[in-house]
C-alpha cells in the first residue's frame, strides 16, 4: 500500500483540530499523574528529572501486551530483540551491547513496584494487572542504583483496596486467533486488609511461519502464556502497611521469527528453516514491602524481593534450511552447504534482594538514606552445532547424551558452554533536597556500590576456568530546581552512573586483542529541563535537553583468535538530545497526547576492532576460514583496519514521535471513546560498527485505532480496534550473530491485528 502515513495523519489531525471551536472554553483540566521519584510518590510535574508515565489502560488501547512492542511510546526508548530471547533495552542510546556475555548487565533495569528483577529475560514477561509504567531516562544511581547508566523501567501493579469488594472480567478476540482473557477479584479481609487476585491468559497463532520442507506451516512469533498475581495488603492505621505479592508467569511457544537477510522467499512472514525453535519462560517473583511512619516524622521502609526464572530455548542459528547455507566457516573444505543450530539454550536464575531506607519530609529539607543487598546466581548452558554433513544425518549425534568433540572442531558438536556467574552486591545511598528560599531547591545525592563476581565456566566440554572480580564505585548527583510559578518548574541536573565490569572466559584460550577482564562503564549526564502546566491546566508540556559523557562503553569485541572474543570497551562517547512530551485538552471532548524526541552522538576516540561481518564477507571455501592461516591473517588485518571513531552509538534513534488523538462523545446514555494513534520509530544503527551492509535499521510508521463504548449504568465496555492499521512491515531489529555462521537476521514488529473486546466491572 503506497500511503504517505505522516501526511495522512497530518491531514486527519488538521481536520479534527478544526472541529473543537470551544477549546478556549473547556471546563476540564488535566488529571494529576503520580510517579515514584526520589523513592517516594510525587506529582509528575514536581519530579525534577526526565520521567515518562503511561497507564495500563494506554497499553491496552494500543494492543501492547509486552514491553517488546513499546518502541517509541516514550522519548528515547528503544527495545530491540536479540537472538529471539533477549530484549536489548536502550534509553537515549545507552543499552546492552553485550547480551551474549553472562557476566555483563543491562544499562536499563526493570523493577516491579520498586523490586529489582535481576534477570534481563524478565523483559519478555506479559504485563498483566498493571496500573502504570514509569520510564526514568538517564542514570538513576541514587534512586535505583544497580548499574542504571541508561535508566530504569518501573512497573506499578494495581494494589488491593480495603474499602469494597470489586471484580472485573474482560476478553479480547482478534486476528491470528488471538485471545486475551483477564479477570481480577478484590476482597477486603476485615477492616484493615484486602486481597487482590488477577489472572491473564494470552494466546495467538504465529505472525510468521516456516514455508516448505518438513517443517512447513510451523508457526513462529506465536504466543501462549499464563500470568497470575496474588497480592495482600494490611494497613491497620496511618502509620504502618504491609504489602506482599506473588507473581507467576508461564510462557511456552515456538521461536521468534528471525528472518535471514539472504532469505529467498518473498514476504517478510515466510521463512526457510529446518530446525524447530522453541521458547519456554517461567518467571516467578515474590516481594514484601513494609512501611512504618515513626513518631519523629521519619518513615522506615523495607523492600524484600526474590526471583526465580527458568528459560528453555532452541534456535535455528543459520535461519535457513540446509540447501541455502553455502558457508564454509571453518575453511577446511569446499562445500555447498553448512548448517548451524542451537539444540538447547537453557538459563536458570535465582536472585534475592533486600533494601532498607529511612526518609523524612520537612519544611527545610527532604532526605532519604538506605542500604541495598543483592545475591544473584545465573546459570547458562547451551550447545551449538554446525557441520557440512547433511542435516538429517546429524540428528542422532545431536541427540547423543554423551557428546564428544573431534578436533579441530569438524564434528557436528561444535561448541558448548556451561557457565555460572554469581554476583553479590551491596550499596549505601543517600539523597537530600534542601529548600533554599521560597522557590529554589538544591539536590545532593550519592551512592557507594560494591560488587563481587565469580565466573565459573566450562567450554568445549573440557576447558574449565574460574575468575573472580571485585568492583566498587561512588556515584553522585547535584541538582537545582526553580519553581518559577505554581505551574512552571525549571531544573538543572548533573548525575553520574556506573555499570560493573566483568570477565571474558574465551580470552583465556589465546586472545590477542580482547582482555580477560573488561572495564566498568561510567557516564556523566548534564540535563536541563522545564515542566509546564499551561492554558489554565489544560496543557502539560515537559521539555528536557541532555548531554552524556560516556566512558568505556561495553560491546561485543571479536578477537583474531577464534572463540577468544568477549566484551571490550570503547573509550569515549558523546550522546546528546532534546525530548518533549505533552498532554493537551483541546476541548471538553478532544485530547491530544504525545512526544517528539531528537537524539545524536558519536564515538570520540580511535578504537580499532574486528567486525565479524567483514570477516564473513571475506570467507573463501577451503582457504579463508576460522582455522586456516589465511583466515587468521585476514582477521588480524581486519582488526587493525576497522576504526570506530566517528560512528554513531547503537540503538540511538535519530527521531521518534507519538501522537494520540482522542474524542469522547456522549451517546445513548454512554460514552463513545474514539482514538487514533500515530507512532514513528526512526532509523538507528544496531551495532557499534555502523556496517552499511547490515547495521542500519530503517524507520517505520504505524497507526492504531480504537473505539470503546462505555455504559456506566451497566459497568460494561465494548469496543473494536486495530493495531498497525496499514500492516507496516517495520523492522524491530537487525542482529548480526558474532558466533556460529555469523548470520544476519531481522525481526519484525507485529503485523496488522484487528480485535474486539468487552470488559465487565462488578
Amino acid at each position: 500500500m503506497n500511503v504517505n502515513l505522516p501526511l495522512l495523519f497530518a491531514t486527519t489531525l488538521a481536520v479534527v483540530l478544526s472541529a473543537p471551536a470551544t477549546a478556549q472554553e473547556a471546563d476540564r483540566v488535566l488529571e494529576e499523574i503520580i510517579v515514584t521519584a526520589q523513592r517516594r510518590e510525587v506529582r509528575l510535574q514536581d519530579a525534577a528529572l526526565a520521567v515518562s508515565v503511561l497507564s495500563g489502560e494506554d497499553f491496552d488501547q494500543s494492543n501492547i501486551g509486552r514491553l517488546d512492542n513499546f518502541n517509541a511510546y516514550v522519548p528515547g526508548l528503544t527495545i530491540a530483540k536479540n537472538d529471539g530471547a533477549g530484549r536489548v533495552v536502550a534509553i537515549r542510546g545507552v543499552g546492552w551491547e553485550t547480551a551474549q556475555n553472562l557476566s555483563t548487565q543491562p544499562s536499563v533495569l526493570l523493577y516491579v513496584d520498586g523490586v529489582y528483577l535481576a534477570n534481563p529475560l524478565s523483559m519478555g514477561t506479559d504485563l498483566g494487572d498493571l496500573e502504570r509504567i514509569e520510564v526514568f531516562r538517564g542514570p538513576q544511581g541514587t534512586e535505583f542504583g544497580q548499574g542504571t547508566t541508561g535508566g530504569a523501567i518501573n512497573l506499578v501493579t494495581i494494589r488491593p483496596d480495603t474499602s469494597a469488594i470489586s471484580a472485573n472480567i474482560g476478553v479480547t478476540l482478534g486476528s491470528y486467533n488471538m485471545v486475551r482473557a483477564r479477570a481480577a477479584l478484590n476482597v477486603p479481609v476485615g477492616e484493615h486488609s484486602a486481597v487482590r487476585a488477577s489472572l491473564q491468559k494470552y494466546t495467538h497463532d504465529g505472525f510468521a511461519e516456516i514455508s516448505g520442507g518438513v517443517l512447513d506451516a510451523y508457526d513462529l512469533d506465536d504466543a501462549d502464556s499464563l500470568t497470575a498475581k496474588l497480592a495482600y495488603l494490611w494497613q491497620p492505621g496511618d502509620t504502618f502497611s504491609a504489602y506482599v505479592t506473588a507473581f507467576v508467569s508461564d510462557s511456552s511457544q515456538h521461536a521468534a521469527a528471525q528472518r535471514n537477510v539472504a532469505e529467498p522467499q518473498s514476504g517478510v512472514r515466510k521463512l526457510s528453516q529446518d530446525f524447530p525453535g522453541i521458547f519456554d519462560l517461567d518467571n516467578n517473583v515474590f516481594s514484601a514491602i513494609l512501611e512504618w511512619q515513626l513518631p519523629s516524622g521519619v518513615a522506615f521502609k523495607s523492600i524484600t524481593g526474590y526471583q526465580e526464572l527458568k528459560k528453555r530455548q532452541s534456535v535455528d542459528g543459520d535461519r535457513l534450511n540446509e540447501s541455502l547455507t553455502a558457508t564454509d566457516i571453518l575453511g577446511f573444505f569446499v562445500t555447498t552447504a553448512n548448517w548451524d543450530v542451537l539444540t538447547f539454550w537453557d538459563n536458570d536464575s535465582e536472585a534475592f534482594s533486600q533494601e532498607l531506607n529511612l526518609s523524612y519530609s520537612g519544611a527545610a529539607a527532604d532526605w532519604i538514606a538506605g542500604a541495598y543487598y543483592l545475591d544473584h546466581e545465573n546459570f547458562n548452558h547451551f550447545l551449538e552445532a554446525n557441520g557440512p554433513a547433511p542435516f538429517s544425518d546429524s540428528i542422532p549425534a545431536l541427540a547423543d547424551p554423551n557428546p564428544i568433540t573431534l578436533p579441530p572442531f569438524q564434528s557436528v558438536l561444535n561448541f558448548v558452554e556451561a557457565r555460572t556467574v554469581t554476583r553479590e552486591d551491596w550499596a549505601l545511598y543517600a539523597q537530600a533536597r534542601f529548600h533554599v528560599g521560597e522557590h529554589t531547591t538544591l539536590v545532593v545525592g550519592g551512592r557507594y556500590q560494591s560488587e563481587e563476581q565469580l565466573d565459573e565456566t566450562l567450554q568445549f566440554f573440557t576447558i574449565p576456568s574460574s575468575q573472580s572480580l571485585d568492583n566498587s564505585q561512588f556515584t553522585w548527583k547535584l541538582g537545582i530546581d526553580y519553581q518559577h510559578s505554581e505551574n512552571s518548574l525549571f531544573y538543572g541536573l548533573i548525575s553520574t552512573g556506573w555499570k560493573n565490569g566483568g570477565t571474558n572466559p574465551g580470552a583465556l584460550n589465546g586472545a590477542i586483542n580482547v582482555p580477560v577482564v573488561f572495564q566498568p562503564a561510567e557516564v556523566t549526564s548534564y540535563e536541563l529541563g522545564v515542566k509546564n502546566k499551561l492554558a489554565d491546566g489544560r496543557l502539560r508540556l515537559n521539555v528536557a535537553a541532555f548531554l552524556y559523557d560516556y566512558e568505556n562503553l561495553q560491546f561485543m569485541e571479536e578477537d583474531p583468535v577464534p572463540f577468544a572474543g568477549g566484551t571490550g570497551n570503547i573509550p569515549s562517547t558523546d550522546i546528546y538530545g532534546l525530548e518533549t512530551e505533552f498532554n493537551w485538552l483541546l476541548s471538553d471532548s478532544w485530547r491530544l497526547d504525545g512526544h517528539l524526541s531528537f537524539l545524536d552522538g558519536e564515538f570520540n576516540d580511535d578504537h580499532f576492532t574486528l567486525d565479524v561481518v567483514d570477516f564473513r564477507e571475506a570467507l573463501v571455501p577451503g582457504l579463508i576460514g576460522l582455522f586456516t592461516p589465511e583466515g587468521f591473517n585476514t582477521r588480524v588485518a581486519l582488526s587493525q583496519s576497522t576504526n570506530l571513531k566517528g560512528n554513531t552509538p547503537p540503538k540511538l534513534v535519530e527521531f521518534s514521535a507519538r501522537l494520540a488523538l482522542t474524542n469522547n462523545h456522549e451517546i445513548g446514555g454512554g460514552t463513545l471513546m474514539s482514538r487514533i494513534e500515530y507512532v514513528h520509530r526512526g532509523e538507528y544503527q544496531y551495532r557499534v560498527f555502523n556496517n552499511p551492509l547490515v547495521d542500519t535499521v530503517p524507520s517505520y510508521d504505524i497507526f492504531n485505532i480504537l473505539f470503546d463504548y462505555h455504559m456506566p449504568n451497566r459497568n460494561l465496555s465494548i469496543g473494536l480496534g486495530a493495531s498497525n492499521l496499514f500492516d507496516e512491515d517495520g523492522v524491530n531489529s537487525r542482529f548480526s550473530n558474532p558466533f556460529g555462521l555469523l548470520t544476519t537476521s531481522e525481526e519484525f514488529i507485529p503485523p496488522q491485528e484487528v480485535f474486539a473486546f468487552f470488559r465487565q466491572d462488578f
